[in-house]
């Protein structure tokens, strides 16, 4: 079998699509057309070609001067006249009348593929599902079914989600599918078999590296017997696919063959003495040697200390050995990335607090080197994913495959170890996701210190670049995820969806690499920060600010989840977006949350009250302990227990130095929380903030009827009268006399309350099983998402990118 790349760029094509190539200046590729021919052929490749966009003079030039082991090519750019939709097409066995003549001709698609058939000219139709203007659509795909017979089935710089759909769906096509399409858009099929679609594999390398890592085989001797096999669709694609860290990797190559050719700035800055020690296989020089010497010297910059590790290192490896340098690559740019955010962070912490707007403006000044140079990482993601949703409409549309796999969810939380219905929530998912066999992982930030035993082994954890305490919520620590490394962690878990929790640096970069993607992404409106920050901070400036970034934060979702109605109609009323708001169903584990044996009510006199969250003031504690002082004037014996800790915790343990009864438990273990419910007889939560209360439904599912306020989202929980009771915030007399009843009902036949209890526990376990939420949340749709939100405006973005770029390229220390 005959091997050859079918597409292959040399430094004729000279016009980059990369924004990070375009910033620099930078040509489309520098590659010499005799080198794409001795690395093919050393590569084992049997025939070579060359395909530059819209030229033909290196591949001329290889015929002219070896005719025995190659032939011409061209990648044609076509456009639909109905719309300038972009297309690329690979043209073999060409001269130069003909090529002149497709020149003028490739304005008009239609008018192309029939002088392409006039002629006999073999030709294939380049990464069909790449949207190379944006502008390409489900019917484009379809006319192209129709006008050629000849795809791209495996392009090296495209993912196996493109190539393998791609393959797929063509390879399932029938007479009918044909003929369906050639009437609905009343175009003429090529040839006698135009369902058979032959396809081809080519690296579509710009930088030298991966010429003849993918490839073409098929059975012929001189390159006119492979265009002949070519054009009878007799060929078969083989050899490497892309991923974005090896798209990287071309385009920091490109740029090291820019600070070749070009005596500009760039050739004094980091990422070009990155580059060179990467790429050059020449070996180090006096001046080099010298210089890396004065890196390793200074011991305290790490960005120094990585770039030497890299040379180092990239000096004992092949220069062919790609996989190998992608990683080290990788490891290396995570480490300086990371080193310039961790010491922006820790300025502005440090400055904003003092107020040093000079040392702001420097701090921010001296981390824009280190966005840049992470920029290539995420351009490249964005372009392995940009046309998911495309992939999957074409897919859903003409692909034969009779079932489809569950969906593959990923869960991205800022909290998941502290003391909170968010975390205890996710926890559950995750232990649940494992012993089901559902396809959700839980992804968030934690040092060291933070990671628990009693996680989900399938978490995933990014190591946090930077790390503080949250204001006004010492105990919490906000951890800044490693950027690169949490971007290849999504990568390689490759989601069909994003769930996120919180509005946090994790949910922040999680709401990013969702978008470049191309998935659906859905929000959690998990906690009403607002309202909590109104109830712990006296100033309305800060709150207001909060306020509008919760607002921004979450209307940037596909979908919204929120526990409640009652939020729902909040939310929409404060300025939310309502259209794409949703009930977010919430689940318990009833085998763990169950009625337990008691002790019996004549030997357990006390009856007992309980509070179980978080001790903070916007729980509205200070109503609970108003209401229970009343309380305990009609009942002496009664007590309470606190289950939970937080920053308020100092000042209710001081305003209860009166009461030896109540008890404080501290933060109580997932494990010893169903005992904690059933030694109490009544559930008490006056939150006002709570968007759903999942320890009001703990109570409930251990059969501890629950008292909760109506302003919030537990009011949702219980149904009044029937499971508890919903009662008015700002009745203290209320609530106490509510109390009085139930206490008094429990020191006589207890009729009520073991009616509220099994009314409690029977709701719980009809309405609110985790088994068949999360069966809803990873079964597969058919429908593909709307396009709308594939073209979502990045705010700001843009701006930042070409100010890092500025800041890259002209300065170097």
């Amino acid at each position: 079998m005959a091997q050859i790349d079918l597409h292959v760029h040399s430094k004729y094509s000279n016009h980059p699509s990369e924004w990070f190539l375009q910033r620099l200046g930078a040509s489309e590729s520098y590659t010499e057309p005799e080198t794409i021919y001795k690395l093919a052929r050393q590569r084992g490749m049997d025939f070579v070609t060359i395909t530059d966009h819209n030229r033909i003079k290196a591949s001329l030039e290889l015929v002219e001067k070896y005719p025995q082991h190659c032939f011409s090519g061209v990648e044609a750019t076509a456009y639909f006249p109905e719309d300038k939709c972009k297309i690329h097409v690979l043209i073999y066995g060409l001269d130069r009348d003909q090529f002149s003549k497709i020149q003028k001709k490739r304005k008009n698609i239609y008018k192309l593929r029939d002088y392409l058939r006039q002629e006999d000219l073999a030709c294939v139709v380049a990464h069909a599902t790449y949207a190379v203007n944006n502008r390409l659509t489900l019917d484009h795909l379809e006319k192209l079914i129709v006008l050629f017979n000849n795809f791209e089935g495996r392009n090296g710089s495209r993912s196996v989600l493109n190539n393998d759909i791609l393959s797929q769906v063509l390879q399932g096509l029938t007479p009918d599918d044909v003929e369906r399409l050639a009437q609905k858009h009343d175009l003429e099929p090529w040839g006698r078999t135009p369902w058979l679609k032959g396809l081809t594999g080519g690296s579509d390398d710009h930088a030298g590296l991966f010429i003849g890592k993918t490839s073409t085989r098929v059975e012929a001797r001189t390159p006119q017997e492979f265009l002949d096999q070519l054009k009878r669709g007799a060929t078969e694609p083989c050899g490497r696919q892309n991923d974005f860290q090896g798209l990287t990797f071309a385009i920091y190559k490109i740029a090291f063959d820019f600070s070749q050719h070009n005596s500009t700035a760039f050739a004094q800055s980091t990422l070009s003495d990155l580059t060179r020690y990467l790429f050059s296989d020449k070996k180090l020089s006096f001046k080099d040697r010298l210089r890396l010497n004065k890196m390793k010297s200074k011991k305290n910059n790490q960005v120094y200390q990585n770039l030497v590790q890299l040379i180092e290192t990239s000096r004992t490896l092949q220069q062919d050995d790609i996989d190998s340098r992608l990683d080290l690559l990788y490891d290396c740019i995570a480490n300086i990335s990371d080193q310039y955010f961790r010491s922006l962070l820790g300025s502005l912490n440090t400055n904003i607090t003092e107020m040093d707007i000079i040392r702001i403006i420097q701090g921010l000044s001296s981390s824009i080197p280190g966005i840049f140079l992470s920029v290539p990482f995420f351009s490249s993601f964005r372009h392995m994913f940009g046309d998911r949703q495309l992939i999957n409409e074409f897919n859903a549309s003409l692909g034969k495959q009779v079932t489809r796999n569950s969906k593959r969810i990923l869960w991205l939380t800022d909290t998941l170890t502290d003391l909170n219905g968010v975390s205890m929530t996710l926890q559950t998912i995750g232990h649940l996701a494992e012993e089901k066999g559902f396809a959700i992982r839980i992804m968030t930030s934690l040092t060291d210190e933070q990671k628990q035993s009693g996680l989900p082994q399938s978490t995933l954890i990014v190591p946090p670049l930077y790390s503080t305490a949250l204001p006004h919520y010492e105990d919490i620590t906000v951890n800044v995820p490693s950027v690169l490394r949490m971007l290849k962690m999504v990568y390689d878990y490759n989601p069909d969806e994003l769930y996120i929790s919180t509005p946090g640096p994790v949910g922040l970069l999680g709401l990013l690499i969702g978008r470049m993607l191309g998935t659906e992404v859905k929000g959690i409106y998990h906690t009403d920060f607002t309202v909590e920050s109104q109830s712990i901070i006296d100033e309305p400036a800060i709150c207001d600010m909060i306020e509008q970034y919760s607002k921004w934060f979450f209307n940037q979702f596909d979908t919204l989840l929120v526990p409640t109605s009652e939020y729902m109609h909040l939310l929409k009323e404060r300025g939310y977006r309502h259209r794409h708001m949703a009930l977010f169903r919430r689940g318990l584990r009833t085998e763990h949350f169950c009625p337990m044996e008691r002790p019996s009510p004549e030997l357990s006199r006390r009856r007992r009250l309980l509070y179980v969250g978080r001790v903070s003031k916007d729980k509205n504690l200070d109503f609970l302990l108003e209401v229970y002082r009343k309380v305990r004037q009609r009942h002496p014996d009664i007590c309470m227990s606190i289950a939970g800790a937080g920053p308020y915790l100092g000042e209710m343990k001081l305003a209860c130095r009166d009461l030896p009864e109540v008890a404080f438990l501290g933060r109580v273990a997932y494990d010893e929380l169903p005992s904690v419910y059933n030694s109490h007889d009544l559930f008490v939560f006056p939150s006002l903030s709570d968007t759903f209360g999942m320890v009001v439904l703990e109570a409930q599912a251990c059969g501890v009827p629950a008292l909760v306020a109506d302003i919030g989202g537990p009011k949702e929980i219980v149904v009044d009268g029937e499971t508890g009771y919903v009662l008015s915030s700002e009745s203290i007399d209320g609530w106490v006399d509510r109390l009085d009843g139930l206490l008094s009902d429990l020191e006589g036949d207890r009729s009520d309350y073991q009616r509220l209890s099994q009314a409690a526990r029977q709701r719980v376990e009809q309405r609110f099983s985790w088994d068949s939420i999360l069966l809803d949340m990873t079964r597969p749709t058919d429908t593909p998402l709307p396009r709308l939100s594939r073209h979502r405006h990045q705010p700001g973005l843009g701006g930042l990118l070409k100010l890092a770029s500025n800041m890259m390229v002209h300065s170097y220390d």
